[in-house]
């Protein structure tokens, strides 16, 4: 081994090595936010133990389109019932987070090789770049965040595919049947991969496309025929183009499940990026993390005045990405691969705003040019102080990134920074008080929570929320019960509120309330669905659901099935039925859960093989089993 190689092998030990210690702290965390939705579903037909579980688990993904079948395979390997403990979840995210840089470095060099870089400059180029990305605090939120595992995977697949592609195409110069087999095998293989894992994968051919472009003029060999590109990179890209176009017509509608319209969305997004690269350059402790809705939303190019700036900022960069091409192309291929690899999630998808995991792949390059600018210091400075330069840069991000993951280690300070950083968000603001009241001091948590609603009196998370931790506590008075119920009713409505409903209904079902309180919470349950005229599905289902577990909860059966059954009615769904038929069984509803047990059974006659989670005999035998057990809890209860 020469010398040269062996100081690279050092370095690459030492930064691998670097990061899994400084994540150690971080190990000890909590499950967070869209974790326990998405998780909970290893455990919620029992454990996974079994060809048929196991399908029927897969079968369970809601997180987008594809149900994400790879990802959840994936978390598997740490639990396979519920609940479980974080800590495994969290150490595989950190082993993957490990070994795309492990696999990050060799892609770099064959990148810069490709373009005619010489190899040892490209050695360094890539260990600085690949170090820089794997030590960056920006994306310990990624890593650290369980079920963020599912943006990992699609980011590993994506680079592998990004190194089988340039593997393949050094090699149609020399020998071109194998060249295009490794390219097109690489590029369809990894796409798919990444699909299943996270519907930002899609974005894997639109990627080497840019970075086609952006290398255009330093290839060292020729690319695939144009004809191979327009089937294999063209086609795609003109897909999520038209996919993505598809929703401008409705740029100014409400969106019902969102606080701000499509074009909000867009005028809001390049503020957001900036904050992106502010952050991914500049290391930090602390970030607003995952409670990100109370972002200032852009109502116009002036409103606030940031945004016409930030827009027009953002399209001044993505032109000199583009003009840049000839005489910077590492420049070029960081900002365009960047801004390409923020399409899916940063444009006219109505999703949440910000969240800073959107970073983990458009960010795998965006450090190349600053470590060929580092590395290109070594003609003007003494090798000693680019060295010392190199050894700031990845020392600093280091640090913070060891800083950052002590906090996420640690719930109760990660729930109090997050609402000190984001002091107009709803969501933030209600962990902290939960936080409060975990550690005992619930005085506190209403005292925060009465602060954060008089500067956010539009929020209807912090009502609802407010309510339903003092129906945990048994002190919410019918008064009040019935004040938040008119005030909830007069804010705008979130999503977020159904959990916190639920929450509510299960606190004032626990603490034996007065006839007020039931009467209050059907009454606002029934105006919601008056209030919302049908525009969100899932609201008016659920609601009936929760009046049915609410009576059910206060003894009565007969209501509580009549809510259950209109719910079903929605929900068409034989798993639905089953945990309905649970609920009415653990409330002694015997009668009512055997009627509900027929609707059931009716749901299921309805449903195709291809629409049930389990085999239809599988069904069809738990039903069998409980209508006899039910049977026989009727006949000893009339004892």
């Amino acid at each position: 081994m020469t010398r040269h190689a062996f100081l690279i092998s050092i370095s690459l030990s030492i930064s691998w090595l670097l990061t899994l210690l400084i994540y150690q702290p971080g190990l000890s965390g909590p499950f967070l936010f869209d974790d326990i939705p998405n998780l909970e579903k290893l455990g919620a037909l029992g454990p996974i133990d079994s060809w048929e579980l196991f399908r029927a688990y897969l079968h369970s993904g809601f997180a987008g389109p594809t149900g994400r079948p790879i990802s959840l395979t994936s978390f598997l390997l740490d639990a396979n019932d519920w609940p479980a403990d974080p800590a495994p979840f969290k150490a595989t995210n950190l082993l993957i987070h490990l070994l795309i840089g492990v696999i990050l470095f060799p892609t770099i060099r064959k990148l810069l090789h490709a373009i005619g870089r010489a190899p040892r400059e490209a050695d360094w180029i890539g260990l600085i770049a690949s170090s820089l990305w794997v030590l960056n605090p920006f994306l310990v939120s990624t890593t650290l965040y369980a079920v963020q595992r599912m943006t990992q995977l699609a980011t590993l697949f994506s680079i592998l595919g990004i190194w089988g592609y340039l593997q393949g195409r050094l090699w149609l110069a020399t020998r071109p049947h194998l060249g295009y087999a490794t390219i097109s095998v690489s590029l369809v293989l990894a796409t798919l991969l990444a699909l299943l894992s996270k519907e930002n994968g899609a974005l894997l051919p639109l990627l080497i496309l840019t970075m086609e472009f952006a290398l255009r003029f330093h290839w060292t060999t020729s690319g695939p025929d144009w004809r191979w590109k327009g089937i294999f990179l063209g086609l795609p890209a003109l897909v999520i183009a038209a996919y993505l176009a598809m929703r401008l017509p409705g740029l100014e509608r409400p969106i019902p499940t969102r606080a701000f319209t499509l074009l909000e969305r867009l005028l809001t997004e390049p503020r957001i990026l900036w904050d992106y690269l502010y952050h991914l350059f500049i290391p930090h402790i602390q970030t607003r993390g995952l409670y990100q809705d109370g972002i200032v939303i852009s109502t116009g190019l002036s409103t606030p005045w940031t945004t016409w700036p930030a827009a027009v900022g953002l399209l001044a960069l993505g032109i000199a990405g583009w003009l840049a091409r000839r005489q910077w192309p590492l420049f070029s291929l960081s900002v365009l691969f960047f801004l390409v690899g923020q399409l899916l999630e940063s444009t006219t998808i109505a999703l949440e705003l910000y969240f800073e995991h959107r970073n983990y792949l458009p960010a795998v390059f965006l450090f190349v040019p600053l470590a060929a600018g580092i590395l290109a210091l070594r003609n003007h400075l003494k090798p000693v102080l680019v060295v010392f330069i190199i050894a700031a840069f990845t020392g600093s991000y280091a640090m913070a990134t060891w800083q950052r993951a002590r906090l996420w280690g640690d719930e109760s300070q990660l729930m109090l920074v997050w609402a000190d950083m984001n002091p107009n968000s709803p969501r933030a603001q209600t962990s902290a008080a939960q936080t409060w009241l975990r550690i005992g001091q619930p005085e506190r948590a209403f005292a925060l929570l009465e602060r954060a609603s008089r500067e956010m009196p539009q929020s209807v998370l912090l009502t609802v929320n407010t309510l339903s931790f003092k129906a945990e506590l048994g002190i919410l008075s019918p008064a009040e019960l019935a004040e938040g119920a008119a005030r909830l009713r007069q804010q705008p409505f979130d999503a977020q509120m159904l959990k916190g409903l639920k929450h509510l209904v299960e606190g004032i079902n626990a603490r034996a309330p007065l006839p007020e309180h039931t009467a209050i919470m059907l009454s606002l349950l029934d105006a919601m669905r008056d209030d919302l005229h049908g525009q969100v599905p899932v609201a008016h289902r659920y609601s009936y659901y929760l009046q049915g577990l609410l009576l059910s909860g206060q003894g009565d059966g007969v209501g509580a099935y009549r809510d259950l059954s209109e719910a079903l009615s929605y929900y068409k769904s034989v798993e639905t039925g089953l945990n309905m038929v649970s609920m009415l069984a653990t409330h002694k509803h015997f009668k009512q859960a055997l009627d509900m047990l027929d609707q059931s059974m009716r749901v299921l006659e309805s449903q195709s093989d291809s629409e049930l989670g389990r085999k239809r005999d599988t069904y069809e035998q738990e039903i069998a089993r409980l209508r006899m057990t039910l049977k026989n809890d009727l006949v000893n209860q009339s004892h």
